[in-house]
């Protein structure tokens, strides 16, 4: 699969994001993190386009506290105090998924590359 335009790329990855806030929303209510829902309804994305079209950055926003119940940090409990339970429902799916679309995105540029290599070279050989 080849990316061929700006817009296809910016599609692949708002498909990328979308996907990524619909795996932690799962693990939000697998885990049971919603005590008002409102962690769960914070989760947006904003992908964000550079000049001709190349992905320049996807932004993730969500309520900040959610960081902390992934670390196991309670409001007004001190380190060491009481023993509270980690609820990782950020850090693993993260990385992991950033690491994939690392890979997927390397091997397209990677791919597009080659192609304009290719194209370059034949059109440089039929001009001697």
């Amino acid at each position: 699969m080849i990316l061929q335009t700006g817009a296809d790329k910016a599609a692949y990855y708002e498909a990328w994001a979308k996907m990524m806030v619909t795996i932690w929303e799962e693990k939000v209510m697998i885990m049971n993190i919603r005590d008002t829902g409102d962690l769960l309804r914070s989760f947006q994305y904003q992908v964000i386009a550079s000049a001709g079209g190349d992905i320049g950055k996807i932004v993730f926003t969500y309520m900040y506290y959610g960081r902390m119940v992934d670390m196991g940090v309670r409001r007004g409990v001190k380190q060491g105090q009481q023993n509270t339970r980690r609820k990782p429902w950020y850090n693993k799916p993260w990385y992991h998924s950033v690491k994939l679309l690392t890979e997927k995105t390397a091997a397209l540029y990677g791919e597009e590359f080659k192609i304009m290599m290719h194209e370059t070279m034949n059109s440089s050989a039929m001009s001697f």
